[in-house]
């Protein structure tokens, strides 16, 4: 088996919130890639990007670290979205880890009218209003964003993944954590129940930052099931 993975950051995120679990991999054999993506670490695109824009950005990178090998995708939340575009678009990919991963939900609509609303609130009632009900709708991370970046992320959640689901055509391995309250535990059970060849586990008394707060967990529950392979 090619122990090869790239590791994807959820939005807000870098590279460095995903070193621990690089680091447990490792111990394990593994070759890791952990691309700065732009706008997270390197510069930002010159254009307003969607998850695709991402995904082929990824693919090059990993066909240039990797060579001629396949490899695995780790996506956490946003990275997930880039790992599901990656996997029905790329043959080199051997398996795709989704952790509570963005996309699925059509929550993201609501989301979509929070930040209109903000948007007219910043505009007639002033900052303070708008800051708080970008943290009623857990996205304090948008509020901080470049113009640009807004721009990025409200096209990014505009996109329905849930399409893509049944046209994944390898191995997935679902992790989430059963207290989420970002991407709801719903969608752990759907990419379960609707991609080909899935597996899937659920991490007690734990959210949304599961890849950051139980890295070696993490780490050995994509060692047991890629030696499945």
């Amino acid at each position: 088996m090619q122990k090869n993975i790239v590791l994807l950051h959820g939005w807000g995120a870098n590279t460095r919130r995903l070193h621990a679990l690089a680091s447990s991999l490792k111990t394990k054999g593994w070759k890791v890639l952990i691309p700065e993506l732009p706008g997270f670490g390197a510069p930002e695109p010159d254009s307003v990007w969607g998850v695709g824009d991402y995904s082929k950005f990824v693919l090059n990178l990993a066909s240039s670290f990797f060579k001629k090998d396949k490899y695995f995708i780790f996506g956490h939340s946003f990275g997930g979205r880039v790992a599901i575009k990656m996997s029905v678009e790329n043959s080199e990919v051997l398996g795709i880890v989704l952790c509570a991963t963005g996309g699925i939900s059509r929550g993201n609509l609501i989301k979509r009218v929070v930040f209109k609303v903000a948007a007219f609130i910043g505009r007639n009632l002033g900052s303070w209003w708008k800051t708080l009900l970008y943290k009623i709708a857990r996205e304090h991370d948008y509020e901080k964003a470049s113009e640009k970046m807004k721009k990025i992320f409200q096209k990014v959640i505009a996109e329905d993944l849930k399409p893509l689901i049944p046209q994944i055509k390898v191995p997935a391995l679902v992790l989430w954590g059963n207290e989420d309250r970002v991407t709801p535990l719903c969608d752990a059970y759907f990419i379960a129940n609707n991609s080909k060849q899935s597996s899937i586990f659920i991490f007690d008394h734990t959210g949304h930052r599961l890849p950051y707060e139980k890295p070696n967990e993490v780490a050995e529950k994509i060692q047991q099931w890629a030696q499945e392979f």
